[in-house]
This record gives C-alpha cells, structure tokens and sequence, in this order.
C-alpha cells in the first residue's frame, strides 16, 4: 500500500501523470491527498453539480491504464467557509484500488467524518473514511488526513487526531480495524509522540524524512494504527525516493531534470512535495472482529 501526498493534483498543468501512475503501478492500494478538484463530473449532496477537471482526470486516466478503479470523496472540504471552489484551498479524498486484491466496503464505517466541510472546529480538512475487504481476509477502514501544517500549530495538529479517535471509538459497529493515514505534518518524533491517540502507534516511528525538500526534511507522513484491533497491519514502513524514482521518465527536452540540482518549485509542479510511503497489510490475516 502506499500513502501520497501530491502537491495541488489538479492544479498544476505541467504533471507527469503518466510517470507518476507507473511509479505507485506496483502497489494494490495508493491513497492520496491533496486532490485539489474532481477527475470526474458529479453532484454535490446540496444537489449542485460539478464537471470533471481536465487536470484530475488526467491522473486518474493514467492510473486506470494501471489497472486502478477509485473510491472519491462526495465532495471537498477545507479550512474556510467556502468549499465548492473548484480552487486550491479545498481538497477531495481519493483512494486507488486494484479490483482483484480488494474491493471497496461500504457497509462498514465510511464517508465523512462530520456533516460540515467547512471551517469544520475540529478539523481543517475533514477526514474521509473508506472500508474495504479483501476476496479471503481481512476488512478495515482507512481514514485518509491532511492536518494543520505549521511549527506552531502541533496542539491543532494534536486535536485533530484525537477528534479522529474519538470518531473511531464512538462507531457503532463490531469493526475494529482502523487505519488512520496520510499527511500529518507533524515536525518532529518529539510532536509525533504526543500527537498519537492512545492505543495508536505510527509505522513512521523512526520519524523518517518524507517530503521532498532537501532543505527542510520533515516527517510529515504517518500511519497510524492500533496493534491490538489490527493484526493484518504489518510492522513495516518505507520511504519511495520520489526524486530517483522520477528520474527515468524525465523528458531531457524539457531541460535539466529538477531533482538533478534539486530545484523545489519546479519539481513539486511536475512531480509533488511528498514522498509516497509504503506500509504493507497482510491479506492472509485472519479478521479478529469475525468480519
């Protein structure tokens, strides 16, 4: 499985959508963040409508060609008190799945984990939750985060996360297996081990570097589950160089690849700010809830 931040997908025209799509090709799960518009065409829940960006859809046509189906959140959410904008200050939950690995769960605990998208207190992106199972094996419910960013902003960041937690424990359901994911922005292992919510420990433990920015690393990405409800999970976790990784599908017309004398501005707008990174859950586990 892979975790993916990729900077404003959706916004900027230069992405080599196809280069990323045969990157994360190998893994039976990618979920990303910071899809800043719809691939596709839809309604809101208020009934308004919306059409497909040119841009989104073009990444998630290549991940098609490699063999992912999706599950998209019902709309976008963020910080202000407009959402609907079509602009980079909101953004949509994504997860790609390979069909014949697993299949999505919508009986289990899913959507949204609050009614107000907007300028939510608890929240500066609302958290989406999506259920999945595997054809023999284990089910489980991925949520999917982008948190607070900033130095200053780790008691957010803090609140945010344990607002999750209390989501998952006030769940009326026998579903135990809850994986929390995604860009946390958190600073440092000194943040991360005041952040995590009881009964929660992260993969990232080490507080391994995932953003792209030579300059300024950062363990920003984690996932966060619980080793008592989640056997399945296993105790690995990775880094996937974006900048090596990009490197073989750079077009040497363009001019000098951007991670060669890395230049951030132009390789976050081709590629992404973030690393993926790789966890691995077990299909061979048995389900301890009995689902």
């Amino acid at each position: 499985m892979a975790s993916f931040n990729i900077q404003f997908l959706g916004s900027f025209k230069k992405r080599d959508d196809v280069a990323l799509a045969k990157i994360v090709a190998p893994f039976d799960m990618v979920v990303v963040q910071e899809l800043v518009a719809p691939p596709v065409a839809g309604t809101y829940p208020d009934g308004s409508s919306y059409q497909a960006d040119i841009e989104a859809k073009e990444f998630v046509d290549a991940m098609a060609a490699e063999g992912f189906s999706f599950v998209l959140s019902s709309e976008d959410t963020g910080t202000g008190d407009q959402i609907h904008t079509g602009g980079t200050g909101t953004e949509w939950f994504i997860t790609f799945y390979k069909p014949e690995r697993v299949t999505p769960a919508p009986e289990l605990p899913s959507g949204f984990l609050a009614g107000d998208r907007s300028n939510h207190p608890d929240y500066e992106r609302v958290p989406y939750a999506t259920g999945f199972k595997a054809p023999t094996g284990p089910d489980f419910v991925l949520i999917s985060v982008h948190l607070m960013p900033g130095a200053r902003d780790s008691g957010r960041r803090k609140h945010e996360l344990d607002s999750i937690a209390a989501w998952i424990n006030a769940q009326n359901s026998s579903e135990q297996d809850f994986i929390i994911l995604g860009d946390m922005n958190i600073e440092d292992c000194d943040e991360l081990a005041s952040a995590v919510p009881e009964g929660f420990v992260s993969l990232n433990n080490s507080c391994l570097p995932t953003n792209t920015n030579v300059n300024g690393p950062k363990p920003y990405d984690h996932v966060l589950y619980r080793p008592a409800h989640s056997p399945e999970v296993l105790p690995n976790f990775a880094v996937l160089d974006l900048i090596n990784a990009t490197r073989p599908y750079w077009d040497a017309r363009i001019g000098e690849f951007p991670g060669a004398l890395y230049d951030h501005n132009t390789f976050r707008q081709y590629y992404s700010d973030h690393h993926p990174v790789l966890f691995e859950i077990s299909l061979e586990t048995g389900d301890d809830d009995g689902k």
